[in-house]
């Protein structure tokens, strides 16, 4: 009998050895779940409290979707496991939000577009992102323009190129999120982007790339050699 609970201790402490080992991001949802009620030292009933929670959420997206009194139902005998995980989602958001520029410098458009990805993620409204670089790509300003309803008849270059100006940058980039999820540009994406490119090369400030930002990925103006 004691050598039975010792393999199944062993078993449920699988999900947080793996998260020591390979870290989080490598971790299923299900596994992530486990991992954090075993730090609460749950380890006798992980498989009841995992399946209570996905009864109850059906989809990671769904605890979002949740209220504050439906959370606290999920781990109700575990009131600091509830509390404890709404602050480390909270800290996350928070920390996919923290401006760009504490990330110092553009090395790529791959490296830019996953990062805004998980900036823009579940974003409810478009922005019009401006990042501002030096000649070393070193972001210098960064600031959003736009905010709402974004059709491209309503940004003028120039609200772009003076904040571009105020900092004496040496080239920009523009991102700008679809809600939709969809990363497609439409014609008026197109059009913007083109128009200004030509801005930036008659001013002699680059245009480097124009991402457009879903909720998993993002299309690129500079990886599909648009400009």
């Amino acid at each position: 009998m004691y050598l039975l609970e010792v393999m199944y201790m062993e078993i449920q402490d699988e999900a947080k050895a793996k998260l020591k080992k390979v870290g989080a991001e490598n971790l299923s949802n299900e596994e992530l779940v486990r991992a954090f009620l075993d730090s609460f030292g749950q380890s006798q009933k992980i498989n009841q409290l995992t399946n209570h929670f996905w009864d109850t959420i059906g989809d990671i997206a769904g605890y979002g979707l949740l209220s504050q009194n439906e959370k606290r139902k999920i781990f109700k005998n575990l009131p600091d496991a509830t509390v404890a995980l709404e602050a480390g989602i909270e800290l996350g958001r928070r920390i996919q939000k923290q401006p760009i520029h504490l990330l110092g410098k553009v090395l790529g458009s791959a490296q830019l577009g996953q990062m805004m990805v998980s900036r823009f993620q579940k974003e409810p409204q478009e922005h019009l992102l401006v990042l501002c670089l030096d000649t070393k790509n070193q972001i210098k300003r960064e600031i959003v323009v736009f905010k709402g309803g974004l059709n491209s008849a309503e940004v003028h270059p120039r609200e772009i190129m003076v904040e571009v100006l105020q900092v004496s940058a040496n080239s920009f980039v523009l991102i700008h999120n679809h809600p939709s999820g969809n990363i497609e540009p439409s014609t008026n994406d197109l059009a913007f982007t083109k128009k200004m490119k030509k801005v930036g090369d008659l001013m002699g400030i680059r245009l480097i790339d124009h991402l457009i930002v879903g909720d998993q990925s993002y299309w690129s103006a500079a990886e599909k050699r648009f400009i």
